[in-house]
């Protein structure tokens, strides 16, 4: 159960809430919640004021005094941000974001950007509420790794920064502003949702296997899909987080956590008998594990 142990509506902001336009007025709030796990975090739309709470302003100040921006970089950028506005999806828990959002701010401010034109979305890591804030404002808009930069030109969206930036934050985002076909980080997940038809359906597992050749080299590590599927799971978006936690088995055979992750999911959904097929194959990779024997067991009876 979540409690609220702060909220107060602070400012009004130009936001995005839909992925294509950008309203032009949007409450924002400040929340801090103790989340599912027990921790206390930031929750909810926000100003940038919320990071300098107590719990939250020595890594703020931190990453953005020790930032030195690019100053060449951020020249060019003054003029291409006119019309332009950011929204920030991150977690105060999250490691990324607090290392690259006082950054993307201390750039900002030093191109000369106005701050009414900058809005933040904290979200939640408990895995009922994985990747939610509490007013759903991230729903539509495919938000499965933090910190999000979403960048708006003439209200509509022209690019993000996903989790960490590909060269610089600063020529990541000079690339967006001048049309230049920029590609962040998770081009797997990219490819799985332009490429794949019928996502929210069964997929057979032979139709999976088929699409290994193309994800294969775009993935780069188990976590990236484990996140999309945990981030789909917990939207309600059930039947396309198990297909997501059944290829990322198929592109990590040899991975128990990855496994391990789709027998949960199918437990959660009653599904014991494929979840006992699962941790069958995981038992496969770890041979004698005493523990995993007796889920096996409990799932059967």
């Amino acid at each position: 159960m979540k409690t609220i142990i702060f909220a107060a509506v602070v400012v009004i902001y130009a936001v995005a809430c839909q992925r294509a336009t950008v309203p032009a007025t949007t409450p924002v709030r400040n929340i801090e919640i103790t989340n599912d796990n027990g921790q206390r975090i930031l929750a909810g739309r926000a100003s940038a004021s919320a990071m300098l709470l107590p719990g939250y302003k020595t890594w703020f100040d931190q990453s953005y005094n020790d930032y030195t921006i690019d100053s060449v970089t951020v020249k060019q950028l003054h003029p291409q941000l006119k019309n332009v506005s950011m929204e920030i999806f991150l977690g105060s828990w999250c490691g990324d974001s607090r290392r690259e959002v006082p950054r993307m701010l201390k750039i900002l401010a030093a191109a000369g950007m106005d701050t009414a034109r900058i809005s933040m979305v904290f979200v939640d890591n408990a895995i009922n509420h994985y990747k939610q804030s509490p007013q759903r404002e991230e729903k539509g808009m495919n938000i499965h790794h933090v910190p999000t930069f979403i960048l708006y030109k003439d209200r509509k969206e022209t690019g993000r920064i996903i989790e960490s930036p590909v060269v610089s934050l600063e020529k990541d985002l000079l690339q967006m502003l001048e049309n230049k076909n920029y590609q962040p980080n998770y081009q797997a997940i990219a490819y799985w949702r332009a490429h794949v038809p019928g996502r929210d359906k069964t997929i057979e597992a032979s139709v999976l296997q088929k699409l290994q050749p193309q994800m294969q080299p775009l993935v780069k590590h188990y976590g990236e899909f484990a996140a999309y599927g945990n981030m789909l799971f917990a939207a309600g978006d059930t039947t396309e987080a198990i297909n997501v936690f059944y290829l990322n088995t198929m592109l990590y055979p040899a991975n128990t956590t990855a496994f391990n992750t789709l027998a949960e999911a199918l437990t959660k959904l009653g599904r014991k008998k494929e979840a006992a097929m699962v941790l069958e194959k995981m038992l496969a990779l770890t041979p004698g594990d005493e523990n995993l024997k007796k889920r096996i067991a409990a799932l059967g009876s």
